[in-house]
């Protein structure tokens, strides 16, 4: 069939199952928005920036797995992505960015809004492509899609002349059922596995390391079975946190830079370390000071095995195949018994932190103590409701609230922007209504997104949103008073009343000032059936610097 450019890109969008997308509409965009108009199976929604409409289908992407598109006209709007684009490429989030520039022949000849959209997206996106010729159009988008969502996933970013999509008529092929992209991960050599098996079954102190690559690669009930199997404990980093159940006996926590005390002395203590679709990143290594002993990497990039730590054995494939395979090798000769020492060692270390973080006294605090709000969100809201955190001081005290499943839990870890959580809880709840999605944030992060609110309440889409009000860049104020005394420029804000700016948008809340009185208002919040704001005064003397893990 004969269609314009934009026709076919939504054709393409359709094809690869999409169903959201989320920009700020521009001029330049208004024929593929026109495409889309009569797709009944997609959804299009605005956001009020275009940083924030990336973050929502950030968002999308993390939770179902599949990607959702972004677009963004010419110049300033192009140039309001690449923040949030960053944010799922260092996390590996699979998105499709799509800008939309001048006409060909304008382009690089001043035309108003000019902008190289390629350069501008290069560094933070997994591909990136000008389209000029209509007749690519479909090409290059299916190449995309093959881009985002293969190997280490993120976003691929397609840049289209104006004219290539508004006038150009090009003959569509449908793929008809067939696909334009692998459907399957790389499959690990069997000479990796048996040597995996070899090396796990002599440790006697062996710990699994998951990060992002094993919720992935849907390989959660593969870790629990090796673990069982093997009588091995299993953290995680930031990312990998929901790659396996918190309520299962080998869980010990995660580890990162401000892990908890369990994680890391496991890590410290080991005589290897089998990290699964963990890069071994500066945050989750503390800048890689963090000493390794011997490691089985298994990762389905071959860039990602041992770009700062040696690797004893790599294993190179999908990680939900090499675990179960490792598993069956295993079978009968694990080496588990001699270990339960060691494991039951680290299970008593986690039951103590538990406790400890768990303390009664943050019940009678004001301001409020963030371990307490980490505490109510951890009893009021079920495995099947999904946390955003922000950057910042929240979403390091989220490491707290245990996490039951994979794509439940989200924070920006890699490039760590600020004013993810709010979009992003929209963009989870249009596509998971049924479930309570939470924004936890910053009050310095909330007032990068605030205007998201008036989304939210468009789309009948009532996030709860819990403030972690401290006035201030709370983070970076504790730090510059940790390194240079009572010394602080640069980091204080006013006193916002977010539940009265709530208001103004169509949504509700409330303040909290007392600890117990938050439970309350989150069960408040929980039956609202408009987005919920509570703005809760946190105690800010509570230093994140000075290791409260």
């Amino acid at each position: 069939m004969t269609l314009l450019g934009a026709q076919a890109f939504v054709e393409c969008l359709r094809e690869e199952g999409v169903e959201y997308i989320f920009s700020v509409s521009g001029g330049q965009t208004l024929s593929i928005l026109d495409a889309i108009y009569d797709q009944p199976t997609m959804r299009h929604v605005t956001a009020r920036h275009e940083a924030a409409a990336a973050a929502m289908a950030d968002a999308y992407a993390r939770v179902n797995g599949k990607p959702a598109v972004v677009i963004a006209t010419t110049g300033p709007g192009a140039t309001n992505l690449p923040t949030a684009v960053g944010n799922a490429h260092r996390d590996s989030v699979p998105m499709i960015v799509v800008t939309v520039n001048n006409n060909r022949k304008d382009i690089g000849y001043d035309e108003p809004q000019d902008a190289d959209h390629v350069q501008v997206m290069r560094q933070f996106v997994k591909s990136t492509r000008f389209v000029g010729d209509p007749d690519m159009v479909t090409i290059a988008t299916r190449e995309a899609f093959r881009a985002a969502t293969t190997g280490n996933p993120g976003p691929a970013h397609l840049d289209f002349a104006r004219d290539a999509i508004e006038k150009g008529e090009i003959t569509f092929t449908a793929l008809n059922g067939a696909s334009s992209r692998p459907l399957q991960a790389p499959i690990a050599a069997e000479a990796s596995i048996v040597a995996a098996a070899d090396r796990i079954r002599a440790a006697k102190r062996p710990v699994i390391w998951a990060g992002r690559g094993a919720i992935i690669s849907d390989a959660t009930q593969e870790l629990v079975a090796l673990a069982d199997a093997a009588g091995i404990p299993v953290s995680s980093t930031y990312n990998g946190i929901g790659a396996f159940p918190s309520s299962h006996p080998m869980w010990i926590g995660p580890r990162s830079r401000w892990g908890g005390r369990p994680g890391n002395a496991a890590l410290s203590e080991a005589d290897l370390v089998i990290v699964v679709g963990n890069s071994l990143n500066s945050i989750s290594t503390a800048r890689w000071s963090l000493k390794l002993p011997d490691i089985v990497q298994i990762d389905c990039d071959p860039m990602m095995i041992g770009r700062r730590y040696p690797v004893e054995v790599p294993v190179l494939g999908d990680a939900a195949d090499a675990l179960c395979r490792i598993t069956k090798l295993l079978a009968g000769d694990s080496g588990a018994e001699d270990r339960a020492p060691w494991v039951s060692t680290m299970k008593g270390r986690y039951a103590e932190w538990r406790k400890q973080i768990h303390n009664p006294a943050f019940a009678d605090t004001a301001p409020v103590h963030p371990l307490w709000v980490m505490r109510q969100i951890e009893e009021r809201f079920g495995p099947d409701d999904v946390i955003c955190y922000d950057a910042g001081n929240c979403g390091i005290w989220a490491q707290a609230v245990p996490v039951e499943k994979p794509r439940h839990y989200m924070k920006p870890v890699g490039f760590g922007a600020m004013g993810f959580a709010l979009p992003a809880s929209i963009g989870v709840k249009v596509s998971r209504p049924a479930a309570h999605c939470v924004a936890v944030v910053g009050d310095g992060s909330l007032g990068m997104s605030l205007c998201e609110l008036e989304t939210a309440v468009r789309e009948k889409s009532p996030v709860i949103v819990l403030v972690f009000n401290d006035c201030s860049l709370g983070n970076i104020r504790q730090l510059q008073l940790k390194q240079y005394g009572q010394r602080h420029i640069g980091v204080d804000y006013g006193d916002i009343r977010f539940a009265d700016a709530a208001r103004a948008f169509g949504a509700d809340g409330e303040r909290v000032t007392r600890a117990a009185d938050l439970p309350a208002a989150i069960e408040r919040a929980k039956t609202s059936d408009v987005p919920y704001v509570v703005d809760i005064l946190i105690d800010r003397g509570i230093s994140i610097w000075d290791d409260p893990f």
